[in-house]
C-alpha cells in the first residue's frame, strides 16, 4: 500500500477553485430560476474559477476577453484592484514583523 501525502498548496488551490466554480455555477442557475437575481455574473465567475484548472476552458476564456474587450478591461481592472489589495496586505505584514516589540508600560 502507499502512504497517503498531505495536500499540497496547488492540490487546496485547485479543490478551492473547483469548489468555487461549483457556487457560483449553482447561484448563476438560480439567477435563471430567480427573475430579480443576476445571472450572467455568477456565470461568468464560475468559468473563471473553472478556467483556472483546465487548460481548455482557460483557452477558450481568453479568446473570449480577446472578442469581448469591455468585458476585458473590466476584468483587468478587477485582477489589477486584488493584486494591490494582495500586496499592501504583503507590506503590512512584513512592516509588522519588523517592528521591534514595545512595552506596555512605556510613556513616549
Amino acid at each position: 500500500m502507499t502512504a497517503k501525502h498531505p495536500p499540497t498548496p496547488i492540490h487546496k488551490r485547485r479543490t478551492r477553485n473547483i469548489v468555487l466554480g461549483v457556487v457560483f455555477l449553482i447561484l448563476g442557475i438560480v439567477g435563471l430560476i430567480v427573475p430579480v437575481m443576476p445571472q450572467f455574473i455568477f456565470f461568468f465567475l464560475s468559468a473563471l474559477f473553472f478556467s483556472l484548472v483546465s487548460p481548455q476552458l482557460r483557452r477558450a476564456m481568453r479568446r473570449f476577453r480577446q472578442r469581448h474587450p469591455s468585458l476585458d478591461s473590466a476584468y483587468k481592472k478587477w485582477r489589477e484592484k486584488a493584486r494591490r489589495k494582495r500586496q499592501n496586505r504583503i507590506r503590512r505584514k512584513q512592516r509588522h514583523k519588523e517592528e521591534p516589540p514595545r512595552s506596555r508600560f512605556s510613556h513616549r
